[in-house]
């Protein structure tokens, strides 16, 4: 009984914690929220078009001639309203685009490279609240490097070695790591678990893999300089001694 109670507590403090005590968890609560006013913002600006113009187009009607008494807008203003009511419940464009038929990783892998860290940021985001709590201190590290990263990720060649090493990492061990934990059963997923532990070892591994893929971007821009300062160098200051 003892431990049945202990393992409640643990798991409760982990819930809280992770509602309460993690950035992730914050920006995953925040996107949720600004999607959702979003979407509302969207469908009730659709269903006013739809209204208007039905409107609209009634006027125009009367006004060319066609017979619209009293008896027609009487029947038509409630059932355009109703058209207008029952657009609410159809989901906007924008949002059946972001609900692929595919899966996440097959998503990412075929987004280019200009996007890919902010939109896995987003998706890891999306998912901190079912992350471990010993989990988030790792997903927050890899929030930040997924930030830092994706300015430098646009001004890369999709043919250069580390464009295919962050687009293997980001794009595909990342969301199936994450995919593979959430289609784990429930009870297997408890603070306390064996799994729970792993993930976030393996969160940690990740969080590693990006900062050094962070360095060897920085080591690269380096030397990218260095070349560039050394053929101005020779360009020019070395020129100008050759022609004395």
């Amino acid at each position: 009984m003892s431990r049945d109670l202990e393992r409640v507590l643990v798991e409760t403090e982990d819930f809280l914690m992770r509602q309460i005590g993690s950035n992730a968890a914050r920006q995953a609560h925040m996107r949720r929220v600004r999607r959702g006013f979003g979407e509302a913002f969207g469908r009730g600006r659709r269903a006013a078009i739809i209204f208007i113009g039905l409107i609209f187009s009634l006027i125009i009607a009367s006004i060319a001639g066609a017979s619209v008494g009293f008896f027609t807008w009487l029947i038509a203003l409630p059932a355009f309203f109703l058209a207008a009511l029952v657009s609410l419940s159809f989901p906007t464009r924008g949002s059946r685009r972001r609900e692929p038929a595919i899966s996440h990783e097959e998503a990412l892998q075929r987004m280019p490279l200009a996007t890919l860290a902010d939109r896995c940021g987003e998706y890891l985001a999306d998912r901190a609240s079912d992350l471990p709590r010993a989990a988030l201190p790792a997903a927050d590290q890899i929030l930040a490097r997924l930030s830092q990263l994706q300015p430098h990720l646009a001004n890369l060649r999709a043919n250069e070695p580390i464009a295919g090493e962050a687009r293997r990492l980001i794009g595909g061990h990342l969301p199936r790591l994450v995919d593979s934990w959430l289609a784990l059963p429930p009870g297997e997923r408890g603070a306390a678990s064996e799994n729970s532990r792993r993930i976030s070892e393996s969160l940690d591994i990740v969080a590693d893999e990006l900062a050094e893929i962070c360095r060897n971007l920085d080591a690269c821009r380096n030397s990218s300089f260095v070349v560039e300062h050394r053929f101005i160098e020779t360009r020019y200051r070395d020129g100008e001694l050759d022609r004395e």
